[in-house]
């Protein structure tokens, strides 16, 4: 008993699996490329570290030049410490809450 499928089933099967790998690598770019353009902007509204007046222009180059790697490590490295260290976590455009009443 001969066990193998059809010429056409597998050409169907090759097929099916370029398109679902090259599908795959277009959301995989989109993706990447949505996490550098967020990062950049970011970086271009946060606010300049005391002391350090080159930080931003540093850190928007570096973004530029390297793509989605440095969109991961300005996200590391800079905006989740910048975030979990802020006193209020109030979306942008909102006022700060007040402090609490003793």
């Amino acid at each position: 008993m001969n066990h193998t499928l059809p010429p056409d089933a597998v050409g169907l099967g090759v097929g099916i699996a370029i398109v679902l790998i090259i599908g795959g690598l277009i959301v995989l770019a989109i993706a990447l490329f949505a996490l550098w353009l967020w990062m950049l902007v970011d970086c271009a509204q946060a606010p300049e570290p005391p002391g350090d007046s080159n930080h931003r222009l540093v850190w928007i180059l570096i973004l530029v030049f390297t793509g989605w790697i440095g969109a991961l490590l300005y996200f590391f490295l800079v905006r989740r410490p910048r975030v979990a260290a802020s006193p209020t976590r109030a979306p942008r455009g909102f006022p700060p809450l007040p402090p609490p009443r003793p």
